[in-house]
């Protein structure tokens, strides 16, 4: 009995001892020297790697596997992000090396930063890097030498080529002071040596390509500081080339400041998404159909900001065609996802989108925002991001490349109903906005849409007292575009009716619509066959060719 009970506490000792070794382990990795101070309501520890000073700011709680964060320059500007990583359990990080411009001697400081952070904190092994404007040049730099450590970058107005800035060698306006330290810093004889070195990010992408490192740029097109086209569009026209990922989203009239979004969730998801931790309570992912799988294999070239509404931005998916210049004059295939008002996303879209662009045309898939009556937003506002989208393309038919007297408007289910509402719902928008310029497009190309919503239709109680000015059958009037309408007799969702109802009702005011029946169609049927789909394009295809709109073959 006595050595029963011998074993029985000899065992309990030695649990004890490795669990008390494990946390003596894990305190030393979590806790910091240094200063400690408070940052929005964050631990933050200020100390020395090397003689450099370095911050870190703890989240309240670590993400499984400890991701990091780590700014290249300017720590602490436009810190909505930051804010929002901590709260996820994401630590951030700031080593301060100021006038090094990226060159070998802050590589080789990062590299000291990084060892002791992973190895004597239990940081990530892959950190998640954020270059705003010459940090860019810090983060790159960096990256092409340790390609495997590099988790994804978010580059915002970045620094990516040291001859555009400060070099002042393109387009942009350089600073004579800071283009003698990338001479001193890198070690260049003159300027000739300069111009011919390789050492910038856009002659270093190969290692980041092979490493599968996503990028994500923020960009304003009419910096002429960093001026985009020498730096953020160099960097995604080779580094597609070699096969990389990177996303862009651009914000239209905006120099090199502000700074980020306004709304920073597509940032903070980027990162989260590519430090490899999953949303809270993220729900297990629903089986994709025909055209879900097709869109989960693509991408647009651009997102372009078409409205700020409600502290956040709003986006335009763009495909651009092969050969595309901002000079063409190209017909554009506008297109709205569905999802009941209430859900959705433009990536849904994403195969219209892009089966035009194949054919030559502008293809663009467009977010708006969803009813909510928590946040106040209510199918009014679907409507009013509908016509907005449209006034922008032909607003910016330049930025676009497109023929704004050649846009089409399609959308599925909720999203054909915002679709039919740029051309049906005069009146409705948003408060402010221009409207000079028109929102009627071309022609519609409505897929099984909302098309009815009285009380025999769809979205009656969603949109209230205010429904008939929100019906496109009671709104048909004459001199309405061309429409193609796709519907099946088996929806019960938007009834068959109502889609019949239109078609008659627009072709007695003198309008051209063609009603293509699917016998027995459920409601979303053409996206659920692939055959439906296809058959779907090549209808769609022969009446747009009819308006010329789109070349025969």
């Amino acid at each position: 009995m006595f050595g029963r009970i011998w074993i029985v506490s000899l065992a309990l000792f030695l649990t004890l001892s490795q669990l008390t070794a494990a946390h003596a382990e894990e305190s030393a990795a979590t806790v910091f020297p240094g200063t400690e101070s408070e940052w929005n309501g964050f631990r933050r520890f200020d100390f020395e790697i090397a003689g450099k000073p370095v911050l870190v700011v703890l989240p309240k709680a670590a993400a499984e596997g400890r991701p990091w964060v780590w700014h290249g320059e300017f720590f602490g500007h436009k810190p909505a992000p930051d804010i929002e990583l901590l709260k996820r359990g994401f630590h951030i990080v700031y080593v301060r090396v100021p006038d090094m411009l990226g060159a070998p001697g802050a590589v080789e400081d990062w590299n000291r930063c990084y060892q002791q952070l992973t190895e004597k904190h239990g940081l990530a092994k892959k950190v998640a890097l954020v270059g705003l404007s010459r940090g860019g040049l810090y983060c790159y730099n960096w990256a092409a030498a340790n390609p495997d450590k590099v988790a994804c970058i978010y580059g915002d107005a970045p620094v990516c080529d040291f001859k555009s800035w400060p070099g002042g060698k393109g387009k942009g306006k350089g600073s004579p002071r800071d283009w003698m330290l990338v001479l001193e810093r890198f070690g260049f004889a003159d300027d000739a040596a300069a111009l011919a070195s390789k050492q910038n990010p856009v002659d270093n992408l190969a290692p980041l390509a092979a490493a599968k490192v996503p990028l994500l740029h923020v960009y304003g097109d009419a910096d002429d500081v960093v001026p985009w086209d020498e730096n953020t569009g160099v960097i995604a026209e080779r580094y597609r080339q070699l096969g990389g990922s990177i996303t862009l989203i651009a914000k239209p009239g905006v120099g090199h400041h502000p700074h980020g979004l306004d709304d920073p969730t597509p940032i903070v998801k980027f990162i989260v998404q590519h430090a490899g931790i999953a949303e809270p309570n993220q729900a297990a992912p629903k089986p994709l159909d025909a055209v879900g799988k097709l869109a989960a294999d693509l991408a647009p070239a651009r997102q372009i900001v078409y409205k700020k509404v409600g502290g956040r931005e709003l986006y335009l998916h763009v495909f651009e065609p092969d050969g595309w210049k901002a000079s063409d004059r190209r017909a554009c295939f506008l297109v709205i996802h569905g999802g009941g008002w209430t859900g959705g996303e433009p990536q849904r879209m994403y195969p219209f989108a892009e089966h035009f662009a194949k054919l030559g045309m502008v293809g663009i898939s467009v977010q708006y925002r969803l009813l909510d009556p928590k946040q106040g937003t209510t199918v009014l506002d679907c409507v009013k991001d509908g016509r907005s989208a449209v006034r922008f393309v032909k607003s910016h038919a330049d930025l676009l490349g497109i023929d704004p007297d050649k846009i089409v408007v399609s959308g599925g289910s909720a999203g054909g109903h915002v679709a039919a509402g740029t051309a049906l719902f005069d009146g409705q928008d948003e408060a402010g906005e221009s409207t000079e310029v028109t929102s009627m497009p071309r022609a519609l190309v409505l897929l099984f849409p909302v098309i009815d919503t009285s009380k025999a239709g769809y979205g009656n109680a969603k949109i209230g007292e205010r429904w008939q000015e929100l019906s496109p059958v009671h709104q048909v009037r004459e001199k309405l575009p061309p429409t193609l309408l796709f519907h099946g007799t088996g929806d019960t969702v938007t009834p068959f009716a109502g889609a019949q109802a239109f078609c008659d009702a627009m072709q007695k005011a003198g309008n051209r619509c063609e009603l293509d029946i699917n016998d027995g169609g459920k409601h979303g049927y053409l996206m659920f066959d692939h055959e439906l789909y296809l058959d779907t394009l090549r209808k769609t295809e022969t009446f747009l060719q009819s308006l010329e709109l789109l070349a025969k073959p």
